[in-house]
């Protein structure tokens, strides 16, 4: 097994990102409406923690519950909204 942790990358519109450089704590694919709420810490070691990189990449490009489809009728991935990395652990 190769595991890893998601790193924040910056907003992929090229906005300014808070939480860049930072690693994903947790994430609610859910809440606020399908928006999605994330905790990112500078600590590596508070992580999520992923078996490897695809079970990281799904986590990522996973598709809200409570409101599956976006406006224009497309899945509602709210973590895509942020460019990633992965690094192994």
């Amino acid at each position: 097994m190769s595991r890893c942790v998601i790193v924040a990358k910056g907003f992929g519109s090229g906005a300014t990102c808070p939480h860049d450089n930072q690693y994903l704590e947790s994430f609610n694919h859910d809440t606020h409406d399908g928006i999605g709420y994330g905790e990112f810490t500078s600590d590596k070691s508070m992580a999520l923690i992923f078996d490897n990189p695809g079970e990281a990449l799904e986590f990522w490009k996973r598709q809200s519950t409570t409101v599956p489809l976006r406006g224009d009728g497309k899945p509602n991935r709210p973590m895509t909204c942020l460019n990633i990395g992965i690094e192994h652990i």
